[in-house]
């Protein structure tokens, strides 16, 4: 079975490209930006530059090969990135020269935009499905573990691929591309050995030494390795959350997995039946919960509004979500059943920030009710 599943970004994507000359799409590979942007634009020419012979005629001749139509989807627009001055040029000329750019590389995307196409180019990220768009066409699964394991991409999704040989083939293929396209790594063995230690350190504080030592190179080697993992939207960091109190705070980021399937696979997840076995399940409930609004951050254009609170008294809240002057706060628990004592962390946090505004238990349960002092939220109702 191959389905399309409507994305939630659509009509935001239609708006923009009635405004703009040109939209575009980041996020990782085989997350849908290609069939989103064909879905939505049928009559434009495609071009993807990760074929040889497409990717020769757009650097030898970048004038004839924008020139074949007024309007073009280009894939993989990262792999020449000469070519943004010469669509700059093209829609300064002519207005109606329409563009639809595609890439899996965050930085190098948005060094160039910034560059070239400033006020040009309305851009969106494209990640794995939600659990919105799962279940607006009936296809979230009822069962959290299933949920889990199989994560979110649409190839594992739509085509009802194997998830575990799904993902093993995407880290192998896709994934070890982008690092030798982004870095010139010599040591790939040991980039798979970090990559390991960095899914069993999911949802902990950020500690390059620690890491680096337990993979045997430098910290900043680490730190060089996590920032590729960030640009190919495999990973990424939540911030503390600082306060104008007296009290010692936390300064080190977490990191966390844009898809918890990936991560299921990184942790040597063989089948779902083991999602709840594993000694780090707590951790991937959270990685699955934290990425599901990090999504809704990205459709609503809010990337850096989802932060964490710890204090060194073991005050912990898991997400502090900004929400214009005041916060929202989010404890996580993959328990089925709901206690008290979930709030406890967040009713400290609130009693000293005033702009605390609504506490929030995200569970592994199946219901989901408000509470004298909240809202308890069961894990398929996120959205």
């Amino acid at each position: 079975m191959n389905t399309y599943i409507p994305r939630s970004i659509e009509a935001d994507v239609r708006a923009s490209a009635q405004k703009m000359p040109i939209i575009v799409m980041t996020g990782p590979r085989q997350s849908g930006k290609t069939t989103l942007a064909k879905r939505i634009f049928p009559e434009y020419m495609y071009a993807n530059l990760e074929f040889p012979d497409v990717r020769l005629f757009a650097e030898q001749d970048p004038r004839g090969f924008l020139t074949q139509s007024k309007t073009m989807i280009i894939d993989e627009i990262q792999r020449l990135p000469d070519l943004f001055s010469y669509i700059q040029g093209f829609v300064d000329e002519d207005p109606s020269q329409k563009y639809i750019l595609t890439g899996s590389n965050n930085f190098a995307l948005m060094h160039t935009i910034s560059q070239s196409l400033a006020g040009r180019a309305a851009l969106f990220t494209i990640l794995p499905f939600s659990i919105e768009e799962l279940r607006r066409v009936a296809l979230l699964s009822s069962d959290l573990p299933t949920a889990m394991f199989q994560g979110w991409y649409p190839r594992v999704i739509a085509e009802q691929n194997n998830p575990r040989e799904w993902y093993q083939g995407y880290i192998q293929t896709y994934l070890e591309r982008d690092v030798r396209d982004t870095s010139a790594i010599h040591m790939m063995e040991l980039f798979y050995v970090f990559l390991r230690v960095l899914a069993n350190r999911t949802g902990s504080l950020l500690n390059y030494a620690e890491i680096g030592k337990e993979v045997g190179v430098s910290s900043n080697t680490i730190r060089g390795w996590l920032s590729i993992l960030q640009a190919s939207y495999i990973v990424y960091t939540l911030p503390p959350y600082h306060t104008n109190t007296k009290k010692r705070l936390v300064k080190s980021s977490k990191v966390y997995f844009y898809d918890v399937g990936l991560l299921c696979s990184l942790l040597g997840i063989i089948e779902k039946g083991d999602v709840l076995q594993h000694p780090n399940a707590g951790a991937l409930f959270e990685n699955f919960v934290i990425s599901e609004y990090m999504k809704e951050q990205a459709l609503y254009g809010r990337m850096h509004t989802l932060m964490f609170y710890r204090d060194h008294a073991g005050v912990e809240v898991d997400l502090v979500r900004e929400e214009g002057a005041s916060l929202a706060l989010f404890e996580i628990k993959l328990h089925k059943t709901f206690s008290s004592d979930f709030l406890r962390g967040m009713k400290l946090l609130q009693h000293d920030i005033t702009t605390a505004s609504s506490l929030s238990v995200v569970y592994g349960g199946e219901v989901s009710q408000k509470l004298s002092e909240g809202t308890l939220v069961a894990w398929k109702d996120i959205a």
